[in-house]
């Protein structure tokens, strides 16, 4: 096996500038998904951790929104979350320094604080359970119900029982300092706090991305600017089994080939052709000719007026490669190199061409694969179409009614409140987990060198990570139908006229693609498989009707 001698994912600066479409910052996408990174401690996580914190791992494409902006608030809201949790834990050990006793009071308060939440839930759930049973059934006892609220009203009676036995016998401080326990009680009070102005601090973020205010700045870093370089590229470096990562979930896939043999002739005595007499020799164009003439034609739908283009499409040369094969590991694939992948689609690297409709402020990305090789005296077509979702319904909330103002902050306090316990409990575990990943981010960025064959494709979109995979409506998903025809036909149309101007007999292609638009529809609103009568392996879309 060859030896991977690859120590950082590489690529030429400045990239193609034409390789990917540019995202504006303030798209809807940008803006819900950086209310994600401070609403989702899990999507954040995620995203520092798969993909910021992975500089020798190539980075996913992003569609319709700015990777980089959404990173740098992840960043942010990372380091003020951090911020709190070493502030509670110093809180904390000077709490236990300075007095054991106030220590003694923080947990029983903890205690007590989530026994509060869970007998609350449990009891929540008793009660509809009793109000759902129908008059004469008999409620059958719940232990564990029993138990929950013993375990609860037992805290609350040692906790109240430890703050009256410090009150009334007023036992003396640390050292018979009282400045000591004033000191000691004030940290208690701030463990506490933190929590709830942390939930203050995020609900003030989160709306300053609504839609009708500016999108706020962003400063980049080195490594952000190692992240934006690699969207700029014309090539996807991917780790897992579909290549197409960060452009959603497949929505529908197709493929045949067509023998390239002559038309016969219409005169009387002009004698039939057998099969092999009408089959070309060496066939009568190159897979590059083809993959030209299409591209020039799709590309007159990115322009023009409304009735002649399809709007917000761009049409561009794309190169997906396998980080699990052999092979170099470079962003970009120059112009030559991508004229024999077109040539000879047998290596571990295939080419596409990427027609791609960003919707709905870049929440809905709507993208049509074209590949077409020209193989064993035959012309192969195989189109896939992937679908990204809007983003998750949680990051709208700025946009939403009452997703703001007087009730939106409200709302934030009883957050921080019913955070409380698990903010204060977790909070050393989370340092421990920030200080190992500081740790391994240093250790990566050294760089070692392996004989061994190194994968170090995306395996994560930031993208994908924001969204349910669920449209929001009807509307929504006619449109991914709409683009997702519209470029088909097209592609159809343009290599039918490509085959008839060099002479091909197009009865097999037509009759080909017939049984991909027109057998397999299922119209019961469960799903519809697209297929032809060769036997390509299918997809399943949304209904059609």
């Amino acid at each position: 096996m060859a030896i991977d001698t690859v120590e950082t994912p590489t690529y030429d600066d400045p990239p193609t500038p034409d390789a990917t479409p540019s995202a504006p910052t303030t798209s809807t996408a940008t803006r819900y998904l950086s209310v994600g990174a401070y609403a989702d401690p899990y999507f954040r996580g995620r995203c520092l951790r798969e993909v910021y914190h992975q500089p020798r791992r190539f980075v996913a494409p992003s569609y319709g929104f700015d990777l980089g902006a959404v990173l740098w608030h992840c960043l942010r809201a990372r380091r003020l979350a951090i911020g709190r949790d070493a502030a509670i834990v110093l809180a904390l050990l000077v709490t236990a320094v300075l007095d054991w006793r106030a220590l003694a009071v923080v947990v029983v308060a903890l205690i007590a604080l989530r026994t509060t939440r869970t007998a609350k839930d449990v009891a929540g759930e008793r009660m509809r359970q009793w109000r759902a049973a129908t008059p004469g059934t008999p409620i059958r006892s719940n232990r564990r119900t029993l138990i929950i609220l013993g375990g609860w009203a037992a805290a609350w009676i040692v906790l109240s029982t430890l703050a009256a036995t410090m009150v009334l016998l007023d036992p003396q401080p640390l050292l018979g300092l009282p400045q000591v326990a004033g000191v000691a009680w004030a940290a208690v009070a701030l463990v506490f706090a933190l929590p709830t102005l942390f939930s203050l601090w995020r609900e003030k973020r989160s709306e300053e991305f609504a839609s009708d205010r500016p999108m706020p700045a962003t400063r980049l870093n080195a490594r952000l600017r190692d992240i934006e370089g690699q969207q700029g590229a014309n090539t996807v470096i991917y780790s897992d089994f579909e290549p197409f990562i960060g452009a959603g979930d497949i929505f529908s896939n197709w493929g045949f080939a067509v023998r390239l043999v002559r038309k016969q002739s219409d005169l009387p005595d002009a004698g039939r052709l057998t099969e092999g007499e009408r089959e070309f020799r060496r066939p009568p164009f190159t897979a590059q000719e083809i993959v030209d003439y299409v591209r020039a034609r799709l590309q007159r739908l990115t322009t023009g007026e409304s009735e002649t283009r399809i709007p917000d499409l761009t049409v561009t040369d794309r190169v997906f490669l396998s980080a699990r094969e052999e092979g170099h590991r470079s962003l970009t694939t120059d112009p030559e190199h991508m004229r024999e992948i077109i040539r000879n689609p047998t290596q571990p690297a295939r080419h596409y061409l990427v027609c791609q409709v960003v919707s709905w402020g870049g929440e809905v990305v709507t993208t049509v694969h074209v590949h077409i090789a020209v193989q064993g005296r035959s012309l192969y077509l195989e189109v896939t179409t992937t679908l990204m979702a809007p983003c998750n319904e949680r990051y709208r909330i700025v946009d939403l009614e009452g997703g703001r103002g007087s009730k939106a902050w409200i709302r934030a306090l009883a957050t921080g409140l019913r955070e409380t316990s698990s903010t204060i409990t977790w909070a050393p575990g989370r340092l421990v987990l920030a200080s190992a990943e500081a740790i391994g981010l240093r250790n990566s960025r050294r760089g070692r060198r392996t004989r061994r064959l190194t994968d170090r494709g995306a395996q994560v979109s930031v993208r994908q990570l924001g969204t349910k995979d669920k449209l929001r409506n009807f509307t929504q998903e006619q449109d991914v139908l709409k683009f997702r025809r519209l470029i088909e036909n097209r592609v159809y149309a343009h290599v039918l006229d490509f085959l008839d101007q060099h002479d091909v007999d197009t009865t097999e292609y037509r009759a080909r693609s017939a049984s991909v638009f027109n057998v397999g529809m299922i119209n019961h609103g469960e799903a519809t498989v697209n297929g032809d009568v060769s036997g390509t392996s299918n997809q399943t879309a949304p209904a059609e009707s």
